[in-house]
C-alpha cells in the first residue's frame, strides 16, 4: 500500500513537473505591472477604481475577493449593497491590467487597520486584491526588478471562494482585535504612513545607472509628463530642481518629495548640448 502511495505521488509531481516546465504561452498581451515591496515584503502595486485614484494594494492570495476601504468605495463611486459587496465598472491596476465590472468587497479588513497603524507599508493601504481577481492571470515576479508580467488566462474558469458571511471581521474568528491593536501600539510608538512613492508612473520615466556616469534615461513613457516636455531616452540626468544627481537613487529621492501638479526642473545632457527640461509631474497611472 505504501509503495502505492509513493508511486501515486511520483506520478503526480511528474505531472506538475512537466506541466511546469512547458513553455508559457500567452493567452492575450502580457503586460508589466510595476510594484515594490513593503517593509514586511508584501507585493504592493497601485489601482484606479472608476477613474480615480491611484490607490495603494497589496497583493494577497489568502484574501478571497477584492477589498476596497469603504472611504475609497465612496470616492470611486461604488454603493455596497446591504452584504458589502459592490461592483465598479473599471479596475485598472498601473501597468495596463484591466479588470471591467470588478466585484469588491467593501470593507476594511484587520490586515489594513494594522499595518497602516504601524506604518509597515511606508504608505497608506487603501486594498487588498485577492484571489477574485490575481486568479485570472499568469504572473512572473523577479524581485531583482520593479515589474511584473501578468497574462490574462483565457479558458479557465476558477471556483469562486466560499462566501465571507455578512461581516469579514466575524469570519475571521476574532483577530481583528490584532488589528486593533496593531494600531493602537502604532500610535504609541509615533509609527504612521509616509507620503507615497511617485517617481514611477507620475513622471513616466524610466531611468538606469551606466558605471559611474549619470543617471541615463531609459525610456519615456508615451504622452507622461516628461514626454511631452521633450525628455528622450539616451538622455543623461544631471540635475534635479537644480541639486546635482549622479545615480537613479539621487533621482528618486528628489521625486519622492513631489507632489501631483508640482514643477518639475531637470537638466539633462544630451550629446554635447546641456538642456534645462520643465514639465508638471502628473497624477494618473
Amino acid at each position: 500500500m505504501k509503495l502505492l502511495w509513493s508511486l501515486a505521488a511520483l506520478a503526480s509531481c511528474l505531472a506538475a513537473a512537466a506541466r511546469a516546465d512547458e513553455p508559457a504561452k500567452p493567452d492575450a498581451a502580457s503586460v508589466e505591472v510595476p510594484y515594490r515591496l513593503t517593509v514586511v515584503k508584501h507585493i504592493l502595486v497601485r489601482a484606479k477604481i472608476n477613474g480615480k485614484g491611484p490607490f495603494n494594494f497589496i497583493l494577497d492570495t489568502g484574501a478571497p475577493a477584492l477589498f476596497v476601504t469603504p472611504e475609497v468605495a465612496e470616492k470611486a463611486g461604488v454603493k455596497p449593497d446591504d452584504k458589502h459587496w459592490g461592483q465598479c465598472d473599471r479596475f485598472e491596476i498601473e501597468g495596463g491590467v484591466v479588470v471591467p465590472k470588478a466585484k469588491m468587497r467593501v470593507e476594511k479588513p484587520f490586515q489594513l487597520d494594522g499595518m497602516n497603524g504601524l506604518g509597515l507599508a511606508g504608505v497608506e493601504l487603501h486594498g487588498m486584491i485577492g484571489y477574485n481577481i490575481l486568479s485570472h492571470y499568469r504572473m512572473q515576479i523577479d524581485f531583482t526588478k520593479d515589474k511584473m508580467v501578468w497574462t490574462p488566462l483565457a479558458g479557465f474558469d476558477p471556483k469562486p471562494p466560499k462566501g465571507l458571511g455578512g461581516n469579514v471581521n466575524s469570519a475571521a474568528g476574532g483577530l481583528e482585535v490584532m488589528g486593533t491593536l496593531m494600531k493602537f501600539f502604532g500610535a504609541l510608538t509615533g509609527a504612521r504612513t509616509e507620503p507615497d512613492y511617485i517617481l514611477r508612473g507620475f513622471l513616466g520615466v524610466e531611468l538606469t545607472d551606466v558605471g559611474d556616469n549619470d543617471p541615463v534615461v531609459k525610456a519615456v513613457l508615451p504622452d507622461g509628463p516628461a514626454a511631452k516636455s521633450g525628455l528622450m531616452a539616451g538622455d543623461k540626468i544631471t540635475r534635479v530642481q537644480g541639486r546635482t544627481v549622479t545615480s537613479v537613487e539621487d533621482v528618486r529621492k528628489s521625486a519622492l518629495k513631489l507632489e501631483a501638479g508640482d514643477e518639475v526642473k531637470l537638466t539633462v545632457k544630451r550629446g554635447k548640448e546641456t538642456v534645462d527640461v520643465a514639465f508638471k509631474s502628473g497624477e494618473g497611472l
